[in-house]
């Protein structure tokens, strides 16, 4: 099983102008498989990309990344 990102697209309330916004992460066998889930669940996401890994900011610093602890997506789904 796998984790999907996704997007949403709606108005920013301050601008009232339409953006596109991070979704939930959704778990699917296959891309198609994640967007069945989202057209069945939540039908205003839409699947962008496979997440592979999420790579936090290090403590007070969120431009300088810290990959010791860093989530390997690709790995755990090895295991």
């Amino acid at each position: 099983m796998n984790l999907y990102v996704t997007e949403i697209q709606a108005l920013n309330p301050h601008t009232k102008e339409l953006r596109i916004w991070s979704g939930p992460y959704v778990k699917g066998i296959s891309f198609e498989d994640a967007q069945r889930y989202c057209d069945e669940n939540l039908g205003y996401c839409k699947v962008v990309g496979k997440l592979v890994s999420e790579i936090p900011c290090k403590n007070g610093v969120l431009s300088e990344p810290d990959f010791d602890n860093m989530i390997d997506y690709e790995l755990k789904n090895l295991n």
